[in-house]
């Protein structure tokens, strides 16, 4: 099944303003919120979220570790080459983002610690044991922290999923990193 792609001619009038956010907020119109458009109110709670879980206790980079941990685990091509180009923007090291990427351990063991607990989050669909918990506040994170780690999740699963059905095309004006295989 083919999905459109919208731009702020042709969309919804009611995810209008919500893909003019996106615009504003990237620079351009990536290519999955032009197709999160299809469903205003995805898009619109897409958005929403996003500018939530930037407002959490975490750093920048520690944000773009929850999100390519979560794009590894659910195998989402497209969100795994937007998010290494943003995470090489903000300054993450090289080394950092060919680790997540690849599935091996980081160098910085605060966000190796950060990626393990996102990484049993999606993998144990939230079940996690008390012990991950504990190994993860211990290498200086925090409850509230624990819970803001559900959020980046959550974005991603609405992300990583209409990619997976939509098959979206990668984005011309990102920095595209070699998919993964």
């Amino acid at each position: 099944m083919e999905f459109t792609i919208y731009n702020l001619e042709t969309v919804p009038e009611e995810s209008k303003q919500a893909l003019a956010h996106a615009q504003e907020t990237f620079g351009f119109i990536p290519n999955l919120e032009g197709i999160l458009a299809e469903a205003p109110a995805l898009l619109k709670g897409s958005v929403t979220l996003w500018d939530l879980f930037e407002t959490t206790s975490f750093t920048e980079v520690e944000r773009q570790v929850i999100y390519l941990t979560a794009n590894y685990e659910n195998s989402c091509d497209y969100c795994m080459a937007a998010h290494s180009g943003l995470a090489k923007m903000i300054g993450m090291s090289q080394e950092n983002v060919e680790a997540l990427r690849n599935g091996t351990l980081m160098p910085d063991k605060k966000l190796q610690a950060l990626r393990h607990f996102t990484q049993q989050m999606v993998q144990a669909r939230g079940w996690v044991k008390d012990s991950e918990i504990e190994e993860f506040m211990a290498a200086g994170y925090s409850k509230q922290q624990v819970l803001e780690v559900i959020l980046g999740i959550a974005i991603k699963v609405m992300h990583n999923y209409t990619n997976h059905i939509a098959k979206t095309p990668l984005d011309k004006q990102c920095d595209i990193l070699p998919t993964l295989t």
